[in-house]
Parts: structure tokens; sequence; C-alpha cells
């Protein structure tokens, strides 16, 4: 007699539990998207609906990055989703149908360049590739640099793509020390810091310079503005860059996104601005987060805004937008 193969229990009909029904205007029976951000500890997870982030409760064999449908419930209070079926990850059949194995830097330049909302195409992830390993840089948050620049029509062949990446990732970690670049000082005024940025387009009298070229370029899906900047306090330096994302057509600001070395903070804005949310790359910097939380909260509610309970791992972010705002994607372009 055969031994048989441990069954794994099927997510499909299994149930997700939310603590506390947020106030989203979510119906019984209403089909929702539920992306699984990361494991939290035993059967707690954080999960993203509709854009925001809750703790949850479940018994499922869940995986960070699945993302379900599942069907709207209230029990004593707290919302129940029940799951409805898995979605396919429309990223990894694009790669597939380019001829592509998923997986590895192709499948990270492909999320990258679908949170852009642009095409992902064999040629593009190849010249994206190039630059990565040319540049030295952290990967993920550089991959979504570049599929910025692609979208403003930026070749990331080209020598412009190769100068400005170390200016839209300024102050970041990378293959530089983030307090100099290539043996030079970081500039101490706003003034400096634009001579500085325009120094790296290999023309320190270059009018306009190539970042002030790339915030006026108009994107073809986001317009996002970059803003390097260097604040010193106390004798220490901090170095990074503030990004603001545009409508285009109403000139008004849709979210805010502050970059520095190890941590950053995202917050959406509009008519009803979200929670602020905060995104650490390692263990010390989010203990260290957690034990300002409450000081922090209570600045920005005394500014009318609020601060997500949760402070979250660098990987859900890419400096541009967290992952639960770009993994819920209708279709891929593969056509361009």
């Amino acid at each position: 007699m055969h031994g048989s193969a441990p069954v794994t229990p099927d997510p499909i009909r299994g149930a997700i539990r939310i603590g506390q029904a947020p106030e989203m205007g979510l119906r019984p029976g209403q089909s929702v998207s539920v992306n699984v951000i990361k494991h939290l500890e035993g059967a707690k997870w954080a999960v993203a609906i509709k854009g925001r982030v809750f703790p949850a409760f479940s018994e499922l064999p869940l995986q960070a990055g699945q993302l379900l449908r599942a069907r709207v419930s209230t029990a004593e209070g707290k919302l129940v989703l029940t799951v409805s079926e898995e979605v396919t990850d429309a990223v990894r059949a694009a790669l597939v149908r380019q001829g592509l194995v998923a997986g590895g830097e192709a499948e990270m330049i492909a999320h990258a360049l679908a949170r852009s909302g642009l095409p992902i195409l064999a040629e593009t992830i190849e010249k994206v590739r190039a630059l990565l390993t040319r540049s030295g840089l952290e990967q993920r948050r550089t991959a979504r640099i570049a599929a910025t620049m692609i979208d403003r029509g930026i070749d990331p062949a080209g020598p412009a793509a190769r100068a400005l990446l170390p200016v839209l990732g300024f102050g970041e970690r990378g293959g530089e020390d983030n307090r100099r670049y290539r043996g030079r000082q970081l500039p101490d005024t706003p003034r400096a810091v634009k001579e500085f940025a325009a120094a790296l387009s290999g023309n320190a009298v270059a009018r306009p310079s190539i970042l002030q070229a790339y915030n006026h370029i108009r994107a073809k899906s986001q317009s996002w503005v970059v803003i390097p900047f260097v604040f010193t306090s106390g004798g220490q330096r901090i170095a990074g860059t503030m990004k603001i994302l545009f409508d285009p057509f109403q000139s008004r600001p849709l979210a805010f996104t502050l970059c520095t070395e190890g941590i950053s903070f995202h917050i959406p804005l509009g008519a009803r601005p979200g929670k602020l949310a905060i995104y650490c790359d390692d263990e010390a910097l989010l203990r260290a987060a957690q034990r300002g939380l409450d000081s922090l909260r209570s600045k920005f509610h005394n500014m009318g805004l609020e601060v997500d309970d949760i402070i979250n791992k660098g990987e859900a972010f890419d400096g541009f937008s967290p992952a639960e705002e770009g993994m819920i994607l209708p279709s891929v372009d593969t056509v361009g």
C-alpha cells in the first residue's frame, strides 16, 4: 500500500476575519479583492482591501503576495471574508506570454513596470536588467525608478537614464555611502542641492538640469515629481527624496512619499487623504519607529491626518507606492 501525500487545506471557501469591521462602505454579499501582504504571527496576517491594510486572522494556508476574491459578511461586529477564488497573477502570466521565466529579477522588473502602468515586454525587461546591473543600487527600488523614466519616454539603455538613477534615488541605500557621492560631500542648502543634481547630468552649468527635465516631462501613466533633500539637525545629516504624484489633468496631488536610507513614508492624498504608512528596511529601524508611533500619531492627528497602526517592512514598498496599491491589476498590457 502506497503512502498518500499530506493534504493541504484549500483556501477556497475558507474565511479571513478582521477584528473590527472597518468603515469602508462594504456591504454583506459584496465581492472584494484581498491582497495578502505578509504574515505577522501565528494566525495573524496583514491584508489589503481597497488600498488599505488591516490586521486579519485566518487558519488558511495563506502566502504573502496571494491575491484572493472574497465575499463580504459580518459576524459579531467583525468583518468576515469568505474566499471564493484565487486570482491568477497577471504579471506572471504576462511574463510567460513573453517567453520569460516567472520569478527572480524578471518578475521584479515586470511588477515595477506594471505599477507604473507600462506594458510588460521582453525587450524592456532586458534593458532595465542591464541598467540595474550597471547601477550597483538596490534593485527593487531602482527598477521602479527605471519604470518612471520609461513612462516619460526616457530610454533605459541611454545615458540620461544612467545619470538620473543616483538623483532619483538620492540618499537611499545603494553602491555609495549616502552621505557622499563619488567622494563629494552632499550639499547643505536647497541651492546647493540644485547645483549638485545639475552636476550629475554631466554639465554643472546646464539649465535645465536633467532632474528638471524629468520633472517637467509629462508621463503617459503617472506624473511623479521628485525633489532631493538634505536635512541637518543636531549634527546629523539626512539625505533623501520627496516624491509627489500629480493628477496631470487637474494639477492636484494624489500621493506623497518621503524616502531616506532605511525608512520611507507614504500617504495617499486627494479629497479624503488616507493613512500615513511607514516602511522600514531592517528590524532596528522598525522597532525605533514603533517606539515613536504614538508621538507621530498625535502630531498627525493635530493636522487632521491618521497614521497606520502597522509599521510595514521595506519589501512592501518600492520607493514610490506600496505593493498593495499596484498589485491588484485589472489587466496587464503586453502589447504597448
